[in-house]
């Protein structure tokens, strides 16, 4: 199963409201709305949500904290309208203090961004010229939350830690292309690296070797043939010593 992604929406896209004695927070997934460049630029596309709303059942969530839950699909208080201009989302908040809380910081603006979690399931990749980001389309998704009362919304350029980021531009490499090339890695399975997005993976593999320890080459050990064995053989001196004997024993034997 692939992971869960998050993106953030515009402050401008959320709204409170009191009707009823109830709260409510709402707001909106732009559809064919070209998002800032994140290392790709990435649009949903009409009809991304369909198939989620039909058979999911999403949450409304307080700045990405599963443990607190403002509504609920299947509960009813989380509604959706999909519409021409993007997918609607409307929330009624529970009646508890920290609820009314979240909803007085989003109606001061203290925290009013807004993000969503979902999963894709298809997309499609355009890749344009070399020094312009690559084009995401979000065909299909599965939705899986809403965030609202998110007080830093999330970029996926900002998941690089500083340290990395410096490592790698120190190197020469632009991390934007290199989210693209690691982005269409991971959601394209025919992707293979060619050209400039080559050349940028190759240049991060090379940063990368560099944190490792130096390898230590192995001795290089004369390989010498093994000595032929010479047990139960004279030692070459002996041998000729014992020579020397036999013909000082035989010129003596001749004097005689």
């Amino acid at each position: 199963m692939k992971d869960m992604e998050k993106r953030s929406l515009p402050a401008s896209s959320v709204e409170t409201r009191e009707e009823g004695g109830s709260r409510h927070v709402a707001g909106v997934i732009p559809y064919d709305s070209m998002s800032e460049d994140m290392g790709w630029r990435e649009v949903i596309r009409k009809g991304a949500f369909t198939k989620t709303l039909l058979e999911g059942d999403p949450r409304c969530l307080w700045a990405h904290n599963t443990q607190y839950v403002l509504g609920r699909k299947s509960a009813g208080t989380l509604t959706f309208e999909d519409r021409d201009d993007g997918l609607h989302f409307d929330c009624a908040i529970p009646d508890t203090s920290w609820a009314a809380d979240v909803f007085k910081t989003i109606a001061r603006r203290d925290a009013p961004g807004v993000s969503f979690g979902f999963r894709v399931i298809k997309d499609a990749w355009t890749h344009t010229h070399a020094s312009d980001p690559s084009i995401r389309e979000l065909l299909e998704v599965q939705l899986i939350e809403v965030s609202v009362g998110v007080a830093f919304p999330a970029y996926p350029a900002g998941d690089s830690s500083s340290s990395t980021r410096a490592l790698f531009e120190g190197a020469g490499i632009n991390m934007e292309r290199l989210a693209t090339v690691l982005s269409c890695a991971e959601g394209r399975s025919d992707y293979k690296a060619e050209g400039r997005d080559l050349e940028t993976l190759k240049g991060a593999v090379e940063a990368l070797s560099k944190l490792m320890p130096e390898e230590r080459e192995a001795p290089d050990v004369q390989k010498t043939e093994p000595e032929e064995s010479t047990r139960g053989k004279p030692e070459k001196s002996t041998y000729n010593a014992r020579r020397r004997e036999l013909e000082l024993l035989e010129a003596s034997a001749a004097e005689i």
